[in-house]
């Protein structure tokens, strides 16, 4: 135990055949190298199971309809053809995470800078959640203004951001409730928000929530996810110069809010 904070560490001992009656033995403090393990195993267990529900899923689909195809009603197999597509989406959107994650960590995550209009990218993310939108039945609220400037930035990264901010309100909000996405200009920079009926984690307002790997254990519902989505989040919206951060409004719901600079990006 370390004495001055009480914190279990991991040590490796390694022990040479004694000469002469002495033995050299050298010691190893493994404690950091032991954590990424633990980190590296859960991620990897994580992934199978989010890989695999989907996927189950989608071979479940496929299935019935190979063995029904011919007397197969029409709505019903536009039942089966949508349930593929949110599945597909699914996937799409872990292994977009995934290899976002591995470019941020290896300091390949380049921003293009572009002229950027975020009511675009809003509607593309919305194009991208769509399907998981109705599968829960939750209305999606655009409230941006004509008038808002655009940024300098990369619209591709851009719509990651958004598509996670959905994805995670598409999680907590509550099925059949809004989601409202809204945009306002605040002087040299413009706020974009993303707002939900959900209470979300306990850990809301605190840096946490926006590490890597986090998981709300408690609140977070199936599919759990990798606990990427949030940390992807912030660290492109940091690369535009910009922040972000999560709370509750007075009415109880939650809200993320962007924060990124009118006409400048950063590298």
């Amino acid at each position: 135990m370390d004495q001055a904070g009480d914190v279990a560490r991991t040590v490796v001992v390694t022990s040479a055949a004694p000469v002469g009656g002495l033995q050299v033995q050298v010691m190893r403090d493994e404690t950091e190298l032991e954590a990424v393990r633990r980190a590296r195993d859960t991620v990897l267990a994580n992934i199978s199971h989010e890989f695999r529900t989907p996927l189950a899923a989608q071979l479940a689909s496929v299935e019935l309809m190979l063995d029904n195809l011919d007397g197969m009603p029409r709505d019903r197999l536009g039942e089966l053809l949508e349930s593929l597509q949110r599945g597909t989406l699914r996937l799409t959107r872990l292994i977009d995470n995934l290899l976002e994650s591995v470019r941020i960590e290896s300091g390949q995550l380049g921003i293009r800078h572009q002229s950027v209009s975020l009511a675009q990218v809003v509607e593309d993310a919305e194009d991208l959640m769509s399907g998981l939108l109705t599968q829960r039945r939750q209305n999606l609220r655009i409230a941006i203004p004509q008038d808002l400037p655009a940024i300098t930035g990369d619209a591709p990264r851009l719509t990651q951001v958004v598509t996670n901010l959905l994805a995670n309100a598409n999680k907590y909000g509550p099925e059949e409730s809004e989601i409202t996405v809204g945009a306002a200009r605040k002087g040299a920079k413009v706020e974009l928000w993303i707002e939900d009926a959900g209470s979300g984690a306990p850990e809301l307002e605190g840096p946490s929530i926006f590490e890597r790997f986090y998981r709300a254990a408690d609140r977070e519902p199936d599919p759990r996810g990798l606990g990427l989505g949030l940390w992807i989040v912030k660290s492109i919206v940091e690369r535009h110069g910009g922040e972000v951060h999560a709370g509750r409004t007075d009415a109880g719901t939650t809200r993320f809010t962007v924060t990124l600079p009118i006409g400048t990006g950063a590298a």
